[in-house]
């Protein structure tokens, strides 16, 4: 949720609140007038259908009560809520957001339990919005919506890519214990080289100490040199790490390079295009 998103305050007291508790696979409302005067939860579904007699319903009931807006509000969620966004956004209607510790808080005060319960958490969105903690729900459009979306797919590949090298060091460490403490970050250029080239002692033995200084001195432009090379076939000839199986860590080895290389390819991409996407985006 922004810092710099607008607070609602006050509700308009011709303000119908219609709070949502969204699921996976269906959603909870709840209707409260200005007067008290209320519906129990009921659910409804992600299709057209349903987001259709869910919009009608609401729009009755302010009728019914003489109600001139009706505020739509939901707890900062995830992806499930983005179908239910985007058709809402286009409806006269307000649209809000309330963070989940307000609504835990409310749980607390009034007693009820703070776990997850459905059916009663559209009655704590309700309080939390009427007593004004809920910020404007702010929806991007065009160029702005597109470059939200790269960046969210960049934070995902960089979350797979992390998970990736985190399990490449894993099984370095099991077959070329003594790698990992010589190069430290198997993220550098001159380190996932030799991983992807010579991931095993016995491959970089038999590349001997001036072919492989040549290349880490080449891939890391003369920063790394013949001192970590003899280093390393040092390590090599000494390694302690784990023979038996070693097969198998190497299939690994060379799935996991192979999956950080895509995910490298796909955040290049992903970043030309939210490059070429903020010249479009009007400030």
């Amino acid at each position: 949720m922004s810092n710099n998103t607008p607070k609602v305050k006050k509700l308009n007291r011709k303000a119908l609140i219609v709070a949502i508790d969204i699921g996976k696979s269906a959603h909870y409302g709840y209707f409260r007038a200005p007067d008290g005067t209320d519906i129990k939860p009921f659910v409804f579904y992600n299709t057209q259908k349903s987001f259709d007699q869910f919009w009608h319903k609401a729009r009755r009931f302010a009728k019914t009560h003489g109600l001139k807006q009706i505020v739509f509000g939901f707890e900062s969620t995830g992806p499930y809520a983005e179908p239910l966004f985007n058709y809402l956004r286009g409806k006269p209607a307000q649209l809000v957001q309330i963070n989940p510790m307000h609504t835990k808080r409310i749980k607390d005060l009034t007693g009820n339990s703070p776990h997850k319960t459905d059916k009663k958490d559209p009655r704590v969105i309700a309080d939390v919005i009427g007593l004004g903690h809920a910020l404007t729900l702010v929806v991007p459009e065009g160029p702005s919506a597109q470059l939200r979306r790269l960046t969210q797919a960049r934070e995902r590949s960089i979350k797979k890519r992390t998970a990736a090298l985190n399990q490449l060091q894993h099984l370095i460490f099991i077959i070329f214990p003594e790698f990992v403490d010589i190069m430290k970050n198997m993220s550098t250029k001159t380190a996932f080289y030799l991983i992807k080239n010579y991931p095993s002692p016995e491959k970089l033995l038999a590349l001997g100490p001036r072919a492989l200084a040549a290349a880490m001195k080449n891939i890391s432009r003369g920063r790394i040199g013949h001192k970590r090379a003899k280093a390393l076939i040092k390590a090599a000839r000494h390694c302690v790490g784990v023979k038996h199986g070693q097969k198998a860590f190497l299939l690994e080895i060379e799935h996991l390079v192979s999956e950080i290389e895509a995910q490298n390819r796909f955040v290049d991409k992903l970043e030309k295009q939210m490059r070429h996407g903020l010249q479009q985006v009007p400030y």
